[in-house]
Protein backbone atom coordinates (compact mmCIF):
# COMPACT_ATOMS: atom_id res chain seq x y z
CA UNK A 1 0.00 0.00 0.00
CA UNK A 2 1.62 3.50 -0.97
CA UNK A 3 3.01 5.20 2.58
CA UNK A 4 0.14 7.65 3.89
CA UNK A 5 0.44 11.63 3.79
CA UNK A 6 -0.10 11.45 7.33
CA UNK A 7 2.62 10.59 10.04
CA UNK A 8 2.00 8.80 13.37
CA UNK A 9 2.02 10.28 16.72
CA UNK A 10 5.94 9.93 17.53
CA UNK A 11 4.99 7.24 19.97
CA UNK A 12 6.87 3.91 19.02
CA UNK A 13 4.56 0.59 19.93
CA UNK A 14 6.58 -0.24 22.39
CA UNK A 15 5.90 2.59 24.18
CA UNK A 16 1.99 3.18 24.28
CA UNK A 17 0.68 2.60 27.85
CA UNK A 18 -2.89 2.77 27.61
CA UNK A 19 -5.10 3.23 30.50
CA UNK A 20 -7.37 0.63 31.43
CA UNK A 21 -11.13 1.45 31.99
CA UNK A 22 -14.17 -0.15 33.50
CA UNK A 23 -16.92 1.79 31.73
CA UNK A 24 -17.41 0.96 27.71
CA UNK A 25 -17.10 4.63 25.74
CA UNK A 26 -19.23 5.55 22.84
CA UNK A 27 -17.76 4.98 19.33
CA UNK A 28 -20.73 7.57 18.10
CA UNK A 29 -18.22 10.59 16.98
CA UNK A 30 -16.10 8.25 14.91
CA UNK A 31 -19.16 5.86 13.72
CA UNK A 32 -21.60 9.16 12.60
CA UNK A 33 -19.00 9.68 9.86
CA UNK A 34 -20.88 9.69 6.50
CA UNK A 35 -20.35 7.32 3.31
CA UNK A 36 -19.23 10.27 1.72
CA UNK A 37 -16.73 10.99 4.16
CA UNK A 38 -15.40 7.45 4.92
CA UNK A 39 -14.37 7.04 1.10
CA UNK A 40 -12.69 10.70 1.11
CA UNK A 41 -10.99 9.44 4.62
CA UNK A 42 -9.82 6.09 2.77
CA UNK A 43 -8.89 7.67 -0.06
CA UNK A 44 -6.44 10.11 2.37
CA UNK A 45 -4.04 7.48 2.50
CA UNK A 46 -2.99 7.11 -1.47
CA UNK A 47 -0.69 10.46 -2.76
CA UNK A 48 0.51 11.58 -5.99
CA UNK A 49 -1.49 9.16 -8.01
CA UNK A 50 -1.83 11.76 -10.72
CA UNK A 51 1.57 10.88 -11.52
CA UNK A 52 0.84 7.23 -11.60
CA UNK A 53 0.98 5.58 -14.69
CA UNK A 54 -0.19 2.22 -13.51
CA UNK A 55 -2.75 2.12 -10.03
CA UNK A 56 -2.91 0.26 -7.14
CA UNK A 57 -5.43 -2.12 -6.95
CA UNK A 58 -6.55 -0.50 -3.16
CA UNK A 59 -7.95 2.60 -5.43
CA UNK A 60 -11.01 -0.08 -7.30
CA UNK A 61 -14.37 -0.15 -6.67
CA UNK A 62 -14.45 -3.64 -5.47
CA UNK A 63 -11.72 -2.55 -2.66
CA UNK A 64 -12.98 0.56 -2.02
CA UNK A 65 -15.97 -1.32 -0.98
CA UNK A 66 -14.65 -3.61 1.11
CA UNK A 67 -12.29 -1.28 3.08
CA UNK A 68 -14.80 1.64 3.61
CA UNK A 69 -17.86 -0.53 4.69
CA UNK A 70 -20.22 0.44 1.77
CA UNK A 71 -22.16 -1.90 -0.08
CA UNK A 72 -21.07 -2.00 -3.78
CA UNK A 73 -24.51 -1.46 -5.26
CA UNK A 74 -24.19 2.16 -2.90
CA UNK A 75 -20.65 2.87 -3.65
CA UNK A 76 -20.87 3.94 -7.57
CA UNK A 77 -23.60 7.02 -6.71
CA UNK A 78 -21.10 8.08 -3.35
CA UNK A 79 -17.91 8.30 -5.89
CA UNK A 80 -20.32 9.90 -8.83
CA UNK A 81 -21.52 12.60 -5.94
CA UNK A 82 -17.92 13.08 -5.20
CA UNK A 83 -16.47 13.44 -9.09
CA UNK A 84 -19.31 15.86 -9.05
CA UNK A 85 -18.23 17.97 -6.03
CA UNK A 86 -14.51 17.97 -8.00
CA UNK A 87 -13.35 15.95 -4.36
CA UNK A 88 -11.95 12.51 -6.76
CA UNK A 89 -10.98 12.01 -9.49
CA UNK A 90 -11.73 8.74 -11.34
CA UNK A 91 -9.23 7.44 -14.16
CA UNK A 92 -8.97 4.50 -16.30
CA UNK A 93 -5.75 3.07 -16.19
CA UNK A 94 -3.90 -0.01 -15.80
CA UNK A 95 -4.39 -1.81 -12.46
CA UNK A 96 -1.34 -3.68 -10.68
CA UNK A 97 -2.32 -7.33 -10.30
CA UNK A 98 -5.02 -6.47 -13.43
CA UNK A 99 -4.96 -7.55 -16.75
CA UNK A 100 -7.66 -5.13 -17.88
CA UNK A 101 -7.50 -1.54 -18.15
CA UNK A 102 -9.67 -0.36 -15.14
CA UNK A 103 -11.54 2.71 -13.41
CA UNK A 104 -9.38 4.03 -10.56
CA UNK A 105 -10.18 6.40 -8.11
CA UNK A 106 -8.17 9.14 -5.97
CA UNK A 107 -8.36 12.51 -4.16
CA UNK A 108 -8.12 15.46 -5.96
CA UNK A 109 -6.45 18.54 -4.35
CA UNK A 110 -10.01 20.01 -3.04
CA UNK A 111 -10.04 16.28 -1.88
CA UNK A 112 -7.64 16.46 -0.18
CA UNK A 113 -7.84 19.67 1.82
CA UNK A 114 -11.84 17.91 2.92
CA UNK A 115 -10.01 15.08 3.81
CA UNK A 116 -7.94 16.53 6.03
CA UNK A 117 -10.72 18.42 7.63
CA UNK A 118 -12.02 15.13 8.47
CA UNK A 119 -8.44 13.28 9.69
CA UNK A 120 -7.86 16.25 12.29
CA UNK A 121 -11.91 15.87 13.47
CA UNK A 122 -11.30 12.19 14.59
CA UNK A 123 -7.25 11.35 15.32
CA UNK A 124 -7.70 12.87 18.69
CA UNK A 125 -11.25 10.17 19.41
CA UNK A 126 -10.84 8.12 22.75
CA UNK A 127 -11.93 4.71 21.60
CA UNK A 128 -12.07 1.46 23.66
CA UNK A 129 -10.45 -1.30 22.67
CA UNK A 130 -10.88 -4.86 23.92
CA UNK A 131 -8.03 -7.25 24.63
CA UNK A 132 -8.46 -10.37 26.26
CA UNK A 133 -10.85 -9.72 28.43
CA UNK A 134 -9.35 -6.00 29.89
CA UNK A 135 -10.56 -2.63 28.47
CA UNK A 136 -7.83 -0.03 27.07
CA UNK A 137 -8.15 3.50 26.13
CA UNK A 138 -6.70 5.16 23.35
CA UNK A 139 -6.61 8.04 21.16
CA UNK A 140 -7.77 7.01 17.01
CA UNK A 141 -4.40 8.32 15.94
CA UNK A 142 -2.62 5.79 18.19
CA UNK A 143 -4.43 2.68 17.53
CA UNK A 144 -1.51 2.03 14.90
CA UNK A 145 0.76 2.09 17.33
CA UNK A 146 -0.49 -0.97 19.00
CA UNK A 147 -0.76 -3.46 16.57
CA UNK A 148 2.55 -4.92 14.09
CA UNK A 149 0.29 -4.47 11.04
CA UNK A 150 -0.76 -0.98 9.38
CA UNK A 151 -4.10 -0.12 10.93
CA UNK A 152 -5.59 3.24 9.24
CA UNK A 153 -8.54 5.38 10.29
CA UNK A 154 -10.99 4.05 7.65
CA UNK A 155 -10.14 0.89 9.27
CA UNK A 156 -10.99 1.87 12.62
CA UNK A 157 -14.32 3.54 11.56
CA UNK A 158 -15.10 0.47 9.50
CA UNK A 159 -14.49 -2.10 12.47
CA UNK A 160 -16.62 0.34 14.74
CA UNK A 161 -19.41 0.90 12.55
CA UNK A 162 -19.82 -2.95 11.37
CA UNK A 163 -19.18 -4.67 14.74
CA UNK A 164 -20.03 -1.40 17.38
CA UNK A 165 -17.06 -2.38 18.77
CA UNK A 166 -13.37 -1.92 18.70
CA UNK A 167 -11.19 -5.50 19.92
CA UNK A 168 -7.34 -5.83 19.56
CA UNK A 169 -7.37 -8.96 17.63
CA UNK A 170 -9.80 -8.03 15.02
CA UNK A 171 -7.90 -5.45 14.48
CA UNK A 172 -4.71 -7.50 14.17
CA UNK A 173 -5.98 -9.60 12.09
CA UNK A 174 -7.55 -6.76 9.27
CA UNK A 175 -4.76 -7.63 6.79
CA UNK A 176 -6.02 -11.29 6.26
CA UNK A 177 -9.84 -10.81 6.71
CA UNK A 178 -9.40 -8.14 3.69
CA UNK A 179 -6.93 -10.89 1.31
CA UNK A 180 -8.96 -13.33 1.79
CA UNK A 181 -12.26 -11.45 1.34
CA UNK A 182 -10.69 -10.04 -1.64
CA UNK A 183 -9.91 -13.14 -3.08
CA UNK A 184 -13.08 -15.13 -2.89
CA UNK A 185 -14.81 -12.01 -4.45
CA UNK A 186 -12.11 -12.24 -7.71
CA UNK A 187 -12.95 -16.30 -7.64
CA UNK A 188 -16.74 -15.32 -7.73
CA UNK A 189 -15.84 -12.89 -10.37
CA UNK A 190 -13.81 -15.09 -12.79
CA UNK A 191 -16.47 -17.24 -12.12
CA UNK A 192 -19.15 -15.21 -13.56
CA UNK A 193 -17.14 -14.22 -16.27
CA UNK A 194 -16.20 -17.48 -17.07
CA UNK A 195 -20.24 -18.03 -17.50
CA UNK A 196 -20.86 -15.01 -19.21
CA UNK A 197 -18.71 -16.28 -22.01
CA UNK A 198 -19.65 -19.34 -22.39
CA UNK A 199 -23.54 -17.99 -22.93
CA UNK A 200 -22.05 -15.43 -25.15
CA UNK A 201 -19.95 -17.70 -27.63
CA UNK A 202 -22.26 -18.45 -30.43
CA UNK A 203 -22.54 -14.74 -30.41
CA UNK A 204 -26.11 -14.55 -28.78
CA UNK A 205 -27.73 -15.42 -25.11
CA UNK A 206 -31.01 -17.31 -24.63
CA UNK A 207 -33.84 -16.96 -22.59
CA UNK A 208 -32.96 -19.87 -20.82
CA UNK A 209 -29.29 -18.81 -20.55
CA UNK A 210 -30.09 -15.57 -19.33
CA UNK A 211 -32.12 -16.49 -16.44
CA UNK A 212 -29.20 -18.91 -15.49
CA UNK A 213 -27.12 -16.11 -15.45
CA UNK A 214 -29.07 -13.90 -13.60
CA UNK A 215 -29.59 -16.73 -10.92
CA UNK A 216 -25.78 -16.71 -10.83
CA UNK A 217 -25.38 -13.24 -10.69
CA UNK A 218 -27.85 -12.89 -7.58
CA UNK A 219 -25.60 -16.21 -5.50
CA UNK A 220 -22.56 -14.41 -6.20
CA UNK A 221 -23.61 -11.13 -5.48
CA UNK A 222 -22.60 -9.89 -8.53
CA UNK A 223 -23.83 -5.92 -8.91
CA UNK A 224 -25.42 -4.88 -12.18
CA UNK A 225 -22.62 -2.33 -12.41
CA UNK A 226 -20.22 -5.66 -12.34
CA UNK A 227 -22.17 -7.53 -14.77
CA UNK A 228 -22.37 -4.56 -17.32
CA UNK A 229 -18.48 -3.73 -17.39
CA UNK A 230 -18.12 -7.91 -17.88
CA UNK A 231 -20.35 -8.39 -20.56
CA UNK A 232 -19.45 -5.32 -22.28
CA UNK A 233 -15.96 -6.79 -22.07
CA UNK A 234 -16.83 -9.87 -23.46
CA UNK A 235 -19.11 -8.30 -25.94
CA UNK A 236 -16.04 -6.65 -27.35
CA UNK A 237 -13.75 -9.78 -27.24
CA UNK A 238 -16.66 -11.66 -29.31
CA UNK A 239 -17.34 -8.99 -31.99
CA UNK A 240 -12.98 -8.85 -32.49
CA UNK A 241 -13.03 -12.81 -32.70
CA UNK A 242 -16.32 -12.68 -34.99
CA UNK A 243 -14.46 -10.01 -37.57
CA UNK A 244 -11.45 -11.74 -37.82
CA UNK A 245 -13.44 -15.18 -38.58
CA UNK A 246 -15.52 -13.15 -40.81
CA UNK A 247 -12.35 -12.09 -42.72
CA UNK A 248 -10.46 -15.58 -42.61
CA UNK A 249 -13.65 -16.52 -44.32
CA UNK A 250 -13.95 -14.09 -46.98
CA UNK A 251 -9.95 -15.34 -47.76
CA UNK A 252 -11.53 -18.78 -48.15
CA UNK A 253 -14.22 -18.22 -50.07
CA UNK A 254 -11.73 -16.10 -52.73
CA UNK A 255 -9.88 -19.57 -52.85
CA UNK A 256 -12.77 -21.47 -53.22
CA UNK A 257 -14.42 -19.06 -55.62
CA UNK A 258 -11.02 -19.33 -57.66
CA UNK A 259 -12.20 -21.42 -60.46
CA UNK A 260 -15.38 -19.96 -60.82
CA UNK A 261 -17.19 -22.38 -58.70
CA UNK A 262 -17.54 -23.87 -54.91
CA UNK A 263 -18.71 -27.51 -55.17
CA UNK A 264 -18.08 -31.30 -54.03
CA UNK A 265 -15.48 -31.34 -51.40
CA UNK A 266 -14.79 -27.73 -51.42
CA UNK A 267 -18.51 -27.13 -50.58
CA UNK A 268 -18.14 -29.61 -47.74
CA UNK A 269 -15.20 -27.64 -46.19
CA UNK A 270 -16.84 -24.17 -46.33
CA UNK A 271 -19.65 -25.62 -44.78
CA UNK A 272 -17.88 -26.96 -41.90
CA UNK A 273 -15.79 -24.03 -41.75
CA UNK A 274 -18.62 -21.95 -41.54
CA UNK A 275 -20.40 -23.95 -38.76
CA UNK A 276 -16.42 -23.45 -37.09
CA UNK A 277 -16.50 -19.65 -37.11
CA UNK A 278 -20.50 -19.36 -36.32
CA UNK A 279 -21.12 -17.48 -39.23
CA UNK A 280 -24.69 -16.95 -40.03
CA UNK A 281 -26.19 -18.42 -43.61
CA UNK A 282 -27.45 -14.64 -43.78
CA UNK A 283 -23.40 -13.89 -43.17
CA UNK A 284 -21.98 -16.29 -45.45
CA UNK A 285 -24.83 -15.37 -48.81
CA UNK A 286 -23.73 -12.13 -48.12
CA UNK A 287 -19.91 -12.60 -48.49
CA UNK A 288 -20.49 -14.88 -50.88
CA UNK A 289 -22.28 -12.40 -52.77
CA UNK A 290 -19.29 -9.67 -52.47
CA UNK A 291 -16.21 -12.29 -53.31
CA UNK A 292 -18.35 -13.59 -56.26
CA UNK A 293 -18.10 -9.21 -57.47
CA UNK A 294 -14.84 -8.72 -56.87
CA UNK A 295 -14.18 -12.09 -58.37
CA UNK A 296 -16.21 -12.05 -61.44
CA UNK A 297 -17.40 -8.20 -61.64
CA UNK A 298 -21.35 -7.89 -60.94
CA UNK A 299 -23.66 -9.87 -61.91
CA UNK A 300 -24.53 -9.18 -65.85
CA UNK A 301 -21.61 -7.92 -66.62
CA UNK A 302 -20.15 -10.50 -68.94
CA UNK A 303 -23.83 -11.05 -70.65
CA UNK A 304 -23.83 -10.16 -74.14
CA UNK A 305 -26.53 -9.60 -76.44
CA UNK A 306 -27.30 -12.16 -78.76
Amino acid sequence: MTEPRYAGTGIGKAHIHAMRITGPMSLDEITSLTSKERILLYLSDFLHMDDRFELPSDLVQETISYCTGIQRKHLSKYLDDLMKESLIVERKAHIQGMRQRMNGYYLAPSGYSKATEIRDRIKDIEVDIRDNGHTVRMKVCEVDDTTPSRITYCDIVREAIEKGELTLPDLMNLDAKKREALETKERSTDTYKRALETAWRDGQVTATERFLIEELRKHLNITDAQHKALEEEILKSVAQDHMEFLRTYRGVLEIALSDGEISGAEAEIVEVLRKTFMISRKEHENLLADVESTICGPPGVHDTDA
